[in-house]
């Protein structure tokens, strides 16, 4: 059945994320959830000329702009291939959760989805759902989902039959506000009010992983290299913790901390392995590479697959396939000069990390730890070590010879 209305949090406007977007995204993200074809599970056929049609004043590129700015904002998911949208938090701002028949019917939809994309997004979604109220088919339904099943599974039917008898009778207060998990997916959905907080929205919507990006302070205004403090884990208990401070507002605090670091290396990533790009297209890029340092996906494989997606005309979102293409095969362009290249920047990236995790503050070490050349090539990196290396030589040894060994 088609849905006759929609439900739109008059807070919306107080949220700074959704404030931020442009008229036009603004626009078209209420265009989407508004439509009548919606799944429960926020899922919607991609129509972007259809959508263009019920806006005179606009063309078809500024409505696929709109859209672009909407997924690096991850307030949508969006599959060019499979041409499916993700309204990311639909079932959680729209409050389907607290509806058993509803949760079924949003549960079902989920498995006629056919992009991978859309299906760990949704199924990151699903983790966010308040157990101690919905009982375990979300949870179950997540598994399934990443793991390929096309029609709603056994299980998570037998997980949805066991939610009518673990529901409390009345939710308390408690369990209806948005979960803060350390890190995660979107968290603005206009139907219900987002949070004021953008930190403690886990990566998503309303959150600074958005990626609008601000630049790495100079080398002299901070310590070179520094390493990032470790993500905490939710539930895990930190050496030093404050007695007189609740744990929860620690572990917030130290989430923040984890996510400022991931915004700072995605913006070093672009800027360094990236040639120069229009802002939307690098606040993209900056949003696609810190989803892949939360799976802690090494930032030496990060840097090569940016290299290889500069020497394609793909999207941004195509950035985590081609970085899954040097994961499993370290597949590198035929050509020579591109596999140098390639090389040369996963070897540097490498080479930073051990500095930093050795605290190297030999010239080579403090060279690699330092901010690299923005969009360097191949030949500008090696001149970075060649440099540093000469700094180390002493008196009695051969510099020329010493950067040739680095070359190699």
């Amino acid at each position: 059945m088609a849905r006759d209305h929609a439900r739109l949090s008059v807070h919306i406007w107080d949220d700074e994320d959704f404030v931020q977007l442009s008229a036009v995204a603004k626009l078209l993200y209420l265009q989407l959830v508004s439509q009548p074809k919606l799944a429960y599970s926020g899922v919607l056929d991609l129509a972007a000329r259809r959508w263009a049609r019920s806006h005179p004043d606009l063309d078809l590129a500024a409505v696929r702009s709109a859209l672009a700015e909407l997924d690096a904002g991850r307030f949508l998911a969006v599959d060019q291939e499979t041409e499916e949208v993700l309204v990311r938090s639909f079932i959680r701002r729209d409050e389907l959760w607290k509806q058993p028949n509803v949760l079924r019917s949003a549960l079902r939809s989920a498995f006629t989805i056919v992009s991978p994309i859309l299906r760990g997004a949704l199924a990151r979604e699903l983790r966010r759902l308040p157990v101690e109220v919905t009982g375990p088919a979300p949870m179950v339904a997540a598994r399934e989902l990443e793991a390929g099943a096309r029609t709603l599974p056994a299980s998570v039917t037998a997980a949805l039959d066991t939610r009518a008898s673990r529901r409390p009778a009345v939710a308390p207060a408690a369990l209806l506000e948005p979960v803060a998990p350390p890190f995660g997916t979107p968290s603005a959905n206009p139907s219900v009010a987002p949070s004021a907080n953008p930190s403690a929205k886990d990566g998503g919507e309303g959150s600074g992983e958005r990626e609008t990006g601000v630049s790495p302070l100079a080398l002299a205004d901070k310590e070179v290299g520094s390493p990032p403090p470790a993500p905490v884990r939710s539930g895990a208990r930190t050496r030093g913790r404050r007695p007189d401070v609740p744990e929860d507002d620690q572990r917030a605090t130290a989430t923040g901390s984890a996510r400022q670091a991931r915004q700072r290396e995605a913006v070093r990533l672009v800027s360094v392995h990236c040639p120069a790009q229009p802002r939307r297209v690098e606040q993209a890029l900056r949003g696609q590479v810190v989803e892949l340092l939360r799976e802690d996906i090494e930032p030496a494989v990060i840097a090569v697959g940016l290299r290889v997606w500069a020497g394609k005309q793909l999207p941004t979102s195509w950035v985590p396939e081609l970085v899954g293409e040097v994961m499993r095969a370290r597949t590198l362009p035929g050509d020579e000069a591109a596999r140098r290249e390639l090389a040369t920047a996963g070897t540097v990236e490498r080479m930073r990390a051990d500095a930093i995790a050795d605290d190297d503050r030999s010239p080579v070490g403090l060279a690699v730890r330092g901010e690299l050349p923005v969009h360097a090539d191949a030949a500008e990196l090696r001149a970075v070590l060649d440099a540093a290396l000469a700094a180390t030589v002493t008196p009695g040894k051969d510099a020329s010879t010493a950067g040739a060994g680095v070359a190699a």
